[in-house]
């Protein structure tokens, strides 16, 4: 809980315009989903600067968001299992991409 709090984080008050600014900032912008047609999690490694993108409950990211990011990814799931909770799909993604960077 206690690390949580010291991840790198904003909140953009233009949306989605800010993802094009974290583009033009050399940022590769990953929305999380759980579209079939999104790229495994697991395809998405060494980025140098990676932001990623998680959507509210239910909804997830709006149409505009998803066109906005790099690219889209999923975490590869049972064909029985729709979604993941928001926190915790983030919580995976982050130790996925970040956990070789600790190294």
């Amino acid at each position: 809980m206690g690390a949580s709090l010291s991840l790198p984080f904003a909140q953009a008050s233009q949306w989605p315009g800010a993802i094009a600014d974290l583009r033009t900032d050399g940022f590769t912008v990953v929305a999380l989903t759980p579209a079939f047609a999104a790229e495994p999690l697991e395809d998405v490694r060494q980025v140098p600067k990676l932001a990623l993108l998680v959507g509210s409950e239910g909804s997830g990211l709006t149409p505009e968001a998803l066109k906005a990011a790099t690219l889209m990814a999923r975490i590869p799931m049972t064909p029985d299992v729709d979604s993941l909770n928001v926190t915790t799909a983030a919580s995976i993604a982050m130790y996925h991409c970040f956990a070789e960077r600790r190294g």
